[in-house]
């Protein structure tokens, strides 16, 4: 007579892309929603050689071999052959030349990135970008040129538009 429901009366499902009427502050597409990187999919199974905090200011050039996360602020150089995380509350400023980068925050410079470049979040870049793969999440902003092509890493972008 009564169906079975695997869910109880009061519980409801969750919409990433819907609001919540009682909060004018949720965002259409809130970073709740947003899936984690999964560590082994990525290659990112070790932890971070350096981990640079919220609250923490650097600036100068940083030499690392791995990997490298920033949480907090980063002007200068940035030099290896690893790979990189900017945190949803980081902020880069520098042209990065990488093998691999996770960007949830915000750089200023030109990126350039071996294999994969994955913009997650609400990252913004105000640069241009020169990768062989591309990842680019819904809300993301880019203020320059991008390059995707497997055999582009070697020409220089041109920042003159016909």
């Amino acid at each position: 007579m009564f169906k079975k429901y695997t869910k109880g009366f009061l519980e409801k499902e969750t919409n990433p892309f819907s609001r919540d009427p009682n909060d004018d502050n949720t965002p259409l597409f809130s970073e709740k929603y947003l899936p984690e990187v999964n560590l082994e999919d990525t290659s990112l199974s070790h932890d971070p050689e350096t981990v640079i905090g919220e609250q923490v200011t650097i600036k100068g050039e940083l030499c690392f071999t791995t990997l490298l996360r920033i949480d907090g602020n980063f002007e200068g150089t940035l030099v290896s052959q690893g790979k990189l995380i900017v945190g949803p509350n980081g902020s880069v400023k520098a042209n990065i030349d990488l093998e691999e980068a996770f960007i949830s925050g915000k750089v200023e410079g030109d990126i350039t990135v071996k294999e994969r470049l994955h913009l997650r979040g609400r990252a913004e870049v105000n640069g241009n970008i020169k990768a062989k793969l591309l990842s680019v999440d819904e809300g993301v902003s880019i203020f320059g040129q991008v390059s995707v092509a497997p055999s582009n890493l070697d020409q220089p972008i041109q920042n003159e538009i016909p």
